[in-house]
């Protein structure tokens, strides 16, 4: 596999040499797309996923300091593609053994079921994965306020006072996850108003070029689902509690109370916010990684984490068919 979750330190150019290589191995089922540039001039990447003519969307890497789920959600992308692409081969070896009673074939079955949903499924979708919105942030995160190159926009940073293994923001100091358009939206200073970053106008053009079906974006901390809009109807937040419970089950994770949707005093402006109140589908945050954990989050969580949102893709996609 090219994705190594054991790997140490996975910056930018180690995440992009690992996209460019799976477009190459993966030839047609996976096509990389530039949607964006960040503020300090990193491409933000779109991975598509599929032969599908539906869409639905996954995200990550919003957060600069929640560095696990890029790399965890690439290497998912490589499982997906792996599993698809041997797909018809497995299934030629397994209707052999099958025709010989003497061989067991229990697992090799239970790989196969797996392996014709997974095909199903890519024929049904093309997957939008959008694996690290912010570089900016996530190189703050992992290696310090040095990674950004323009000055300016570094002593901007600096100003904040907040060490880098915290660092949240993009790499002109704004919480991305605040810049959507919403109804619960409001500017916490005068110079604060919305769509104003690289970031979410180039999560917002993927939005709108592509009518995804739904969407998931992944956050860390507190193995959590949450699923209810206050701003959206009852219709509405009783299909996404629907979907809650299914994912709850496959992850383990814990569905948010309505009343905990966000914090008070919030200003609101997320992009599941964004999502369900301008296309009125589906839109999910799941957060990874335990509650107790601490900045930077240990590299263990990786392989952690990969298993328990291994199906959620596999589960999502029949779930808004």
């Amino acid at each position: 596999m090219i994705v190594d979750l054991n790997e140490g330190l996975y910056s930018y150019e180690k995440y992009l040499d690992d996209v460019k290589k799976m477009e190459k191995k993966y030839e047609d089922l996976i096509k990389c797309v530039t949607i964006g540039q960040s503020h300090d001039n990193r491409d933000i990447i779109l991975l598509k996923l599929g032969y599908g003519r539906r869409y639905f969307t996954i995200c990550s890497g919003v957060h600069g300091r929640e560095t696990i789920n890029p790399i965890v959600i690439l290497a998912l992308i490589e499982y997906y593609a792996d599993i698809y692409a041997n797909y018809k081969e497995q299934k030629a070896i397994l209707s052999s053994k099958l025709k010989d009673f003497n061989v067991h074939v229990g697992p090799e079955y239970d790989e196969m079921i797996l392996g014709v949903c997974i095909y199903e499924l890519l024929q049904t979708f093309t997957i939008l994965f959008v694996p690290l919105l912010n570089p900016d942030g996530y190189m703050i995160s992992l290696k310090g306020f040095d990674q950004i190159r323009d000055e300016k926009l570094r002593e901007k940073c600096l100003s904040k006072n907040i060490p880098h293994r915290e660092w949240k923001y993009n790499g002109r100091g704004v919480d991305i996850n605040r810049n959507f358009p919403s109804r619960l939206w409001r500017p916490k200073n005068s110079e604060d108003y919305v769509a104003s970053e690289n970031e979410t106008i180039a999560l917002i053009s993927v939005f709108h070029d592509y009518k995804s079906k739904g969407f998931i974006d992944f956050h860390s901390r507190g193995k959590s689902i949450y699923y209810y809009r206050k701003e959206m109807s009852n219709q509405y937040n009783e299909r996404q509690l629907i979907i809650g419970e299914k994912l709850k089950e496959i992850t383990g994770y814990e569905l948010v109370q309505p009343q905990e949707e966000i914090e008070e005093g919030d200003t609101g402006g997320n992009t599941v916010h964004y999502f369900s109140e301008h296309f009125f589908r589906p839109a999910l945050t799941i957060e990874t990684v335990d509650d107790e954990a601490t900045f930077p989050l240990e590299q263990g969580y990786r392989q952690i984490t990969y298993d328990e949102i291994k199906l959620v893709f596999l589960q999502f996609g029949g779930l808004i068919i």
